[in-house]
């Protein structure tokens, strides 16, 4: 049987319900919008003998895996959020965003800004690989949803072949939406592979600076009474100092003519433990955006990035 050989996983959003507060004429960062996934689902198959699968958590039996080539990812909202640094790390636990006009106080997220769960800012999901192979001796395993005539096989190498992130309405153009966007990519187990993956690679985006979230055309400063220590002086949001790098997608996708494996994401296995990769999508709220001025800003303009649609996917390949 001779099956085509790509993993598809597609998640597309509209950026739509835009919140402003301050005034029409402002610029404001971290600004509120709602992003609901249409349809995306992931999709297999491989070539000749072998059978390429995903799988992931039946949500209904958290004993169960789901195999196939199928899967709805449900409606979810995405906001402006930022795990700090993250690089070429395992994503941490903690995503924040909505920050509050001058309740930073000190250094870092823990006062003054909202923790974000999945599915409430951005959306992480699991799924796990597998290649099988045709073995007319085999009488499969119902339990692990291996068909007769078919067993596990294990080396088989996966690569990222194809990899989109873009503003749906202007797909050729990175200054509205598009450079805030990413994909976080992580193998379980020791070693494994991680990726923070955006449009174009970025080195040393500041993670921290000094905003004005509260719209009066003023940097803000600390929320204390006047005869406090610490009035009227200017706050600096995020961590000073830390900074994030990361990937391009030409970094990571695999073209049709290149060789070797400096792009390998794993190799499936033949055991109980199959690959499991954790996405992570969600838009940098520290990421530079064109608000109409000379250069690009975190304090992102709602005229110029409102009501935007953007698109995610990937296509994985078993060779």
């Amino acid at each position: 049987m001779k099956m085509n050989k790509k993993l598809i996983v597609p998640f597309l959003a509209t950026v739509v319900g835009l919140s402003i507060s301050g005034g029409l004429g402002g610029a404001f960062a971290w600004y509120q919008f709602n992003s609901q996934v249409r349809t995306a689902f992931i999709g297999t198959s491989t070539a000749d003998t072998e059978l390429f699968q995903i799988g992931y958590v039946d949500p209904n039996d958290s004993t169960k895996m789901i195999w196939g080539r199928d899967r709805i990812l449900p409606n979810t909202n995405l906001i402006p959020v930022t795990f700090d640094q993250v690089d070429g790390n395992s994503i941490p636990v903690t995503a924040y965003g909505r920050p509050e006009a001058g309740k930073q106080l000190g250094t870092g997220y823990e006062k003054g800004w909202k923790v974000i769960a999945n599915g409430s800012g951005y959306y992480q999901y699991d799924i796990y690989f597998r290649t099988l192979v045709s073995d007319p001796t085999s009488e499969g395993d119902t339990s692990k949803g291996i068909a007769p005539g078919y067993k596990l096989v294990a080396n088989k190498k996966v690569f990222l072949t194809k990899l989109t992130l873009e503003d749906a309405d202007h797909p050729d153009d990175d200054s509205y939406i598009a450079n805030a966007l990413r994909v976080h990519l992580n193998v379980a187990g020791e070693g494994g592979y991680k990726k923070l993956i955006s449009k174009t690679a970025t080195s040393n985006l500041n993670l921290f600076g000094k905003l004005d979230l509260d719209g009066n055309k003023e940097i803000d400063t600390y929320d204390v009474d006047p005869w406090e220590t610490g009035y009227n002086q200017e706050v600096t949001y995020g961590v000073n100092e830390h900074k994030q790098t990361t990937v391009g997608i030409s970094d990571v996708v695999k073209g049709s003519t290149e060789t070797g494996d400096t792009k390998l994401i794993c190799k499936t296995t033949d055991g109980t433990e199959m690959v499991k990769l954790t996405v992570t999508v969600y838009l940098e709220g520290w990421a530079l955006l064109n608000v109409g001025a000379t250069n690009p800003s975190n304090l992102w303009n709602p005229y110029l990035n409102s009501g935007m649609g953007v698109h995610v996917g990937m296509i994985f390949d078993a060779e």
